[in-house]
């Protein structure tokens, strides 16, 4: 987003995160400022771990006032998350506009918050929108945008003779922290899948976790894989992917989009207020990707279907097709330029 607002507005801006998150990493990689404040995580903590990231709050909320002032900042805009909820606050106490987005199909916990301080509700879909749009919510504060897709740019349709042959080629993605049930679960499922003798290759990324176990896992099954742990640059990820087995997160299913790759999709369990089931659920419906929860995994049955769908062409391709249907190539593009509109309104009430 930072970028779309240089692009469209010229404008400058920074990057507000938390020390414990992979924005002490991202931003500067992407070649963004970085002001990196001790907001502490919220969900899937212990009591004690709550109670630590509550009194984190009055410290972060402080420090990213000083950064705000010191910034001459005129717009806040937050992405959801415990670390957005500090420098949201604080540019909120400092009469700052507040624009949110939402990546996932239901709210989490930060962004159900700062909505009641926000003057600009961005959302994925529609969906998303319907649950801020209940209650008291007014309507026009809402705006379905998309998600963003930071390091992917949209993959054209394939032409219309075109159809996937062997060898396939199949990705594993477990999101930004890495999926341990899918770095277990995915050799012996695609181990089963070339015992169908089956011509495949496998990207798999095992994010925090170290690949060495999932690499000698494929090894074992007998299947040739590349497994690596964090990747900065997903464009040669997906590029010519058959197929993707992937976790729902919300800014995956928006790659997955744009690059119009049919998915196996299964959730990361104890993701906070059941994100990636909803998600995984709702992404299903609309295009046609497969959603399997933990407990229905069954790699016999799975491997089953991966095979059928390699063997039906056109069904592939369809869903393919369902699935670039849903990206929104110009998502933070949209979001910047309704966040700029709320410069309009505010002159128009004073």
């Amino acid at each position: 987003m930072l970028a779309a607002y240089r692009r469209e507005f010229g404008c400058e801006g920074l990057f507000i995160g938390s020390e414990a998150g992979f924005e002490s990493r991202l931003a500067p990689e992407s070649g963004e400022r970085a002001e990196l404040i001790s907001s502490l995580p919220w969900a899937r903590q212990s009591w004690r771990g709550r109670l630590h990231a509550i009194v984190s709050v009055g410290p972060a909320f402080f420090a990213a006032r000083r950064v705000l002032v010191r910034e001459r900042t005129e717009l806040v805009i937050g992405t959801g998350g415990y670390a957005s909820v500090p420098p949201c606050l604080a540019g909120w106490a400092l009469g700052l506009p507040i624009a949110i987005h939402e990546a996932n199909a239901v709210p989490g916990l930060a962004n159900r918050l700062l909505a009641h301080i926000a003057s600009l509700i961005c959302v994925d879909s529609e969906e998303t929108a319907k649950c801020f749009r209940s209650g008291w919510f007014v309507s026009s504060r809402v705006a379905v945008t998309g998600t963003p897709c930071h390091s992917l740019a949209p993959r054209p349709a394939p032409p219309e003779d075109a159809l996937p042959n062997p060898p396939f080629r199949i990705i594993v993605l477990g999101g930004s922290e890495g999926s341990p049930w899918l770095n277990r679960r995915a050799p012996e499922m695609l181990g089963e899948l070339r015992r169908r003798s089956v011509e495949f290759t496998v990207h798999h990324l095992t994010g925090m976790e170290a690949p060495d176990a999932t690499q000698a896992a494929y090894d074992r099954a007998g299947v040739s894989a590349r497994v690596e742990g964090w990747v900065a640059d997903m464009g040669p990820v997906y590029a010519d992917a058959t197929l993707a087995i992937a976790s729902p997160g919300a800014r995956t299913l928006a790659e997955l989009s744009s690059a119009g790759i049919p998915s196996l999709l299964t959730p990361l369990p104890g993701i906070a207020h059941g994100h990636h089931s909803a998600n995984g659920r709702l992404y299903s419906v609309e295009t046609g990707a497969r959603f399997v929860g933990e407990e229905e995994w069954d790699s016999t049955e799975l491997a089953g279907w991966i095979h059928s769908l390699l063997s039906a062409p056109e069904v592939l391709r369809g869903i393919g097709q369902k699935m670039r249907s849903r990206a929104h190539p110009g998502a933070a593009e949209a979001i910047v330029r309704e966040a700029e509109k709320l410069f309009g309104r505010r002159e128009e009430a004073l």
